[in-house]
């Protein structure tokens, strides 16, 4: 699946890169790194309630990374890939 078949208000994570793509609903593609600042874990998305969810210690950010609820009291940074290393 390529990154240019995410949905609007959707995420995704590239496994390999740790890296946590969002498509925001006017169709902006935003990245930021899938390791959660608090011990790093890799977050997973929840498309149901459309956040980042870290299954280590409970953290959870909203789909652009800002921090909903600790342990992790910084955001999931973002990050700059380039469009040839999208899938």
């Amino acid at each position: 699946m390529s990154h240019e078949d995410l949905p609007k208000g959707q995420g995704r994570l590239l496994s390999d890169a740790h890296v946590a793509l969002y498509r925001d609903e006017s169709g902006s593609l935003h990245a930021m790194t899938s390791v959660c600042p608090h011990r790093g874990c890799d977050v997973e998305w929840n498309a149901a309630e459309k956040v980042w969810d870290c299954p280590c210690h409970g953290s959870r950010f909203d789909a652009r990374g800002t921090v909903l609820r600790g342990p992790a009291v910084q955001p999931l940074a973002p990050v700059d890939v380039p469009e040839e290393k999208l899938p």
